[in-house]
């Protein structure tokens, strides 16, 4: 699809990437990470060209009510000029509640059944909290950072978050990238909704150990050197699946 001016309707990447940057990674309204690409100065019809000091991100919701006119331009560019997700230094999605225990997936270790999936220096770098009441559902929290050590993403009983500022924060079908520069990706999360959460790929500094791992298993390096290897491992039933102390 083009407009008037033969611009078609997809954005360039590089350009995506500035309106994300500017927005935080989240509606500018509201926060939310779950977000869509839409032209506000001009409008898509009469623009000439995508220029990411005019597109913003809007979540699905405050996106319907601008294009049914539930919504104004104004309100939008007003926004634009403080995003929700700067202001409150995250953008953030809820994620599907988990009716049984979740399992975490981090490249080469698998973990289930597991109330603190990973724990450094003893405290827990993943967590899951059992139901609070009948019917209701497992809360999962984890914290992820990047290769120097800075927060990239975290989830906080069910809710997940990326700092708005993070150098790029992507989230498209139900995968979350987090990019520290060009070609370097720092987290690569996948959602099983309901199900729980399986990490492709991660290079992760913290507190004194080196965490890299992609399809081919996970490397955990020690502060004094030592190295270990995971490769299609499982930790099953355990209170403490992975402990690094």
């Amino acid at each position: 699809m083009r407009n008037q001016f033969g611009l078609p309707r997809r954005i360039p990447e590089e350009v995506k990437r500035a309106v994300r940057q500017r927005c935080g990674y989240g509606c500018v309204l509201c926060g939310s990470s779950i977000v869509e690409y839409e032209h506000v100065r001009p409008e898509f019809s009469k623009a000439r060209a995508h220029d990411p000091n005019g597109i913003v991100l809007l979540c699905p919701t405050c996106h319907a009510k601008k294009t049914r006119n539930f919504l104004s331009t104004r309100r939008v560019l007003e926004a634009l000029e403080s995003p929700a997700a700067k202001q409150q230094g995250f953008a953030f999605s809820d994620l599907e509640d988990h009716s049984s225990h979740p399992y975490v997936v981090l490249a080469g270790l698998t973990l289930k059944n597991c109330r603190t999936p990973i724990e450094v220096r003893g405290l827990p770098l993943i967590r899951v909290e059992d139901a609070e009441a009948a019917r209701a559902p497992y809360q999962l929290s984890a914290s992820f950072f990047d290769q120097q050590g800075r927060p990239s993403l975290f989830i906080r009983r069910n809710e997940w978050q990326v700092s708005s500022e993070s150098w790029d924060v992507e989230a498209v079908g139900g995968k979350v990238t987090v990019r520290t520069g060009p070609g370097q990706v720092a987290l690569h999360l996948v959602f099983d909704p309901g199900q729980g959460v399986v990490v492709e790929r991660i290079r992760m500094y913290c507190a004194g150990y080196l965490f890299e791992g992609d399809a081919g298993g996970l490397d955990v390096i020690s502060p004094g050197g030592g190295r270990m290897t995971f490769t299609n491992c499982l930790a099953d039933n355990c209170n403490v699946g992975l402990s690094l102390n």
